[in-house]
């Protein structure tokens, strides 16, 4: 009898051996790996938002010197830039839509270096063609701001434009669209849309 004792205890932890400790064919459960809207930015992307702040600089820029003028006049005149080079451009449309057609020529001032050619609309501004809401800009050739030169047809188009009490951007909704180079890297953007803040 206390060898069957014994027989029974082996024969039931070699039934254990064989069967696991996992009870058998249990589902198993699985937990999420996510936990709320966590999301993970690639070094490309972080690349590409500063690629955006940069653009934007563009846009600044461009908006500072459309409230800055005198008064909207439809006509084509050619300015000497404030350290060296030419701009040559030519406003016609009507105060509703305003269009800008610009040339660069190794313009340089104290902040900023501009070469190439663009064509810029602007519209949803004040009484005086000042202040605008809605801005698209277009490289026509290849267009060097600074360190960013944006290819031939590349396109900045900027909505919901906000103006801080003292009339200096506060933000914008930017969409990008085309090829843009950055520090000596090629970026090429389908529809790259972000919110800035100045």
């Amino acid at each position: 009898m206390k060898k069957f004792k014994i027989l029974f205890i082996k024969m039931s932890f070699l039934g254990l051996a064989f069967q696991g400790c996992g009870g058998g064919a249990k589902p198993k459960k699985t937990y999420p790996t996510a936990i709320g809207s966590a999301v993970s930015i690639t070094a490309e992307e972080e690349k590409a938002n500063n690629l955006t702040l940069e653009v934007a600089k563009i846009i600044e820029t461009q908006i500072n010197k459309i409230n800055q003028q005198e008064a909207t006049s439809f006509s084509k005149t050619t300015n000497y830039c404030d350290v060296s080079g030419l701009q040559e451009k030519e406003l016609f449309g009507s105060m509703e839509k305003i269009t800008i057609a610009s040339n660069y020529q190794a313009c340089k001032n104290d902040n900023n270096t501009q070469n190439g050619d663009t064509v810029m609309t602007y519209e949803n501004t004040d009484d005086d063609g000042k202040f605008p809401t809605d801005l698209r800009l277009q490289a026509q050739n290849d267009y060097n701001f600074n360190d960013i030169v944006l290819k031939e047809g590349a396109t900045i188009a900027c909505q919901d434009i906000n103006y801080n009490e003292d009339k200096s951007v506060e933000s914008m909704i930017i969409l990008i669209n085309g090829t843009v180079e950055y520090n000596s890297k090629t970026y090429t953007l389908e529809n790259h849309q972000e919110v800035i803040n100045f």
